[in-house]
This record gives structure tokens, C-alpha cells and sequence, in this order.
């Protein structure tokens, strides 16, 4: 009987022992970490992308995929989504969001899974990341623009005083005379 119980104890403790063991190496339910992002150029243009770059690390099985989704009219109607390219060695993401060539607001966040298909989330606690865009500026108010309107003008005028010169002009009258 005592070699029974000690057989039934070395089996249990060997199953506790191998469970603690395999329990140490259990893939963790924790998301990728993300970090906050920074746009480059800082003054986002309307005439270039804005680059967003961001660190995502992940402990256990490393980083899968990273990407960014953003908006353009806050979220009503248009959200794109971006594939983030990730360099595993600088644990850095980056993606480029077009330019927006009438100005305005972008709104981002980021998103990421790890290697166990784990997602992480970063939206800023719900205020979300965003840059502006100044609106590119109208033809009049650049020195080229008046420039352009000058010619514009003065063409138009030349073409009106022309036309007018033609218009006002009278055919000449000639007198027949019989001999």
C-alpha cells in the first residue's frame, strides 16, 4: 500500500511539476504594445503624404502585422486603411496617408497583432491622432496667380478693344462718277 501511494504521489507531483513547465511557456493573451505616433513632415502639406511612424513591440511572439486607419471628414463617410511596413530590428512601422489636396483635418489610429493573431489598439484613448492641412491657396492670392490674372485681362481687354476697333469701323463709300 505504501509503494501505491508513493508511485500516486511521484505521478502527481510529476503532472503538477510538467503542467507548472508547460504553463510557463503558454503563449500570454497580452496585445502588442504601440507606441505613440509622429508625422513627419510635422506641417503636413496638401501637396505631400504625411509619413506616420510608430514603435510596436510585442514580448512573446512578436509582431505581425501593423495598420494605420484613418479618415478625412471625421469618420462619417470615408476611412481608409493603410498596411504599415514594420522593421523587426527597430520595432518601427511606417506608412504613408496621401496628401489631401483640399486641406482639412485627418484623423488616425493604429492598430497591430501579434503573432498569436492578438490585436492592440491605439487610438489615443478614443480622441484619436490627427494633423491639419492648410487649404492649398486660391490662384489670386499668390504672386503668380496675379500675374496670370494680369495676362488674363490684358488679353481680354486687347480682344475687347479689337473687337470693338472692327465693329466701329465704317466701310468706305465710294462715288461712281460717269464721264
Amino acid at each position: 500500500m505504501k509503494k501505491i501511494a508513493f508511485s500516486l504521489c511521484l505521478v502527481i507531483v510529476s503532472l503538477v511539476a510538467l503542467n507548472v513547465a508547460l504553463l510557463a511557456h503558454a503563449p500570454p493573451n497580452t496585445p502588442p504594445v504601440i507606441g505613440t505616433p509622429v508625422i513627419q513632415p510635422s506641417s503636413a502639406t496638401y501637396s505631400t503624404p504625411a509619413t506616420v511612424y510608430v514603435n510596436v513591440t510585442d514580448q512573446h511572439s512578436g509582431v505581425q502585422n501593423v495598420t494605420i486607419i484613418y479618415t478625412t471628414d471625421n469618420w462619417k463617410m470615408v476611412n481608409a486603411t493603410l498596411l504599415a511596413s514594420y522593421n523587426a530590428t527597430t520595432t518601427t512601422a511606417t506608412a504613408q496617408i496621401p496628401a489631401l489636396a483640399t486641406g482639412g483635418h485627418v484623423a488616425f489610429y493604429v492598430v497591430a497583432f501579434n503573432g498569436n493573431g492578438i490585436k492592440g489598439v491605439n487610438n489615443n484613448s478614443g480622441s484619436y491622432f490627427g494633423y491639419d492641412v492648410a487649404a492649398p491657396p486660391s490662384l489670386i492670392t499668390t504672386t503668380n496667380g496675379w500675374i496670370v490674372t494680369g495676362i488674363i485681362l490684358g488679353s481680354l481687354g486687347a480682344f475687347a478693344v479689337a473687337a470693338l476697333h472692327f465693329l466701329r469701323k465704317k466701310p468706305e463709300t465710294r462715288s461712281h462718277s460717269t464721264n
